[in-house]
């Protein structure tokens, strides 16, 4: 930690996402306006004191929207992201600490459903469930899951070998605690690299299909879906896609040089 400390970049990110996460919990305190309710009387406001990034069409209040869609769009990502690491986790491990038949039958299955790109397989689930959050959640973590069990087998396969674990296997250790006391604390840092780093593609994937129509749906305030609705008026009014796309792109910025300083610091 002493590292991404004295690393500049890594610190930046850090403030950055701090900022962001902070004016998504303390949303409610920093703006008095309803991100669902506005006023066509106050549409396409201009920026000021009363409303600082100005208004979208139906007259609520940009920053405001802005704001909440943090609680939104990271919240949606940070719950799609931990089912997918627990089930990748406990695959990678039993596959990479068992072997044999088992390591066979899980890899093949991996292999087999890596073959297609991820984008497509997430369409096509959502196609055969539906239109919803909840199904482009699990879309994701059906598509994403398989990544990480093949991360996390490839590191517990390397450190199997140890002379510390077959030190542990040799005085009767029961595989649970190897597992728990020396394994799992090994893979931890790359673990939390690719975590970190595939914030930011969670967070593109939901946004991605929210602006398409499959994800969150009007009026919830989330950054894909007011980019969706600010498409209609871009050649009006460029700024109500600039606001949602700079805060995409600045959070995804974040996350990946948060990921590569992790990894140049390990």
């Amino acid at each position: 930690m002493k590292k991404i400390l004295k690393d500049k970049v890594a610190l930046m990110c850090l403030i950055i996402l701090t900022i962001i996460i902070l004016l998504g919990i303390f949303a409610p305190i920093i703006s008095s306006y309803n991100p669902l309710e506005g006023s066509l009387t106050q549409k396409f406001k201009s920026p000021s004191l009363k409303h600082l990034l100005g208004t979208n069409y139906l007259g609520r209040d940009t920053f405001t929207r802005l704001i909440y869609g943090v609680r939104t769009t990271l919240f949606l990502s940070v719950a799609t992201m931990i089912p997918t690491i627990l089930i990748g986790l406990i695959v990678g491990l039993i596959s990479g600490y068992f072997r044999g038949i088992i390591d066979e039958i899980l890899m093949r299955f991996c292999d087999v459903m890596m073959s297609f790109p991820s984008q497509v397989m997430i369409l096509a689930i959502i196609g055969a469930l539906g239109v919803g959050i909840r199904n482009v959640i699990i879309a994701n973590i059906v598509v994403k899951w398989m990544w990480y069990a093949r991360m996390i087998r490839g590191n517990v396969i390397r450190q199997n070998d140890k002379n510390y674990i077959l030190f542990s296997k040799a005085i009767g250790a029961k595989t649970p605690y190897i597992l728990k006391k020396h394994i799992i604390p090994l893979i931890m840092p790359e673990l939390i690299v690719l975590i970190t780093l595939d914030m930011g593609w969670m967070i593109l994937s939901i946004s991605t299909l929210s602006f398409l129509g499959l994800g969150v749906q009007p009026p919830v305030p989330e950054w894909g879906a007011m980019l969706s609705e600010a498409k209609n008026v871009i050649s009006t009014r460029p700024e109500q896609m600039l606001i949602p796309g700079l805060a995409i792109v600045i959070t995804v910025a974040a996350f990946n040089l948060l990921g590569d300083s992790f990894k140049d610091n390990q």
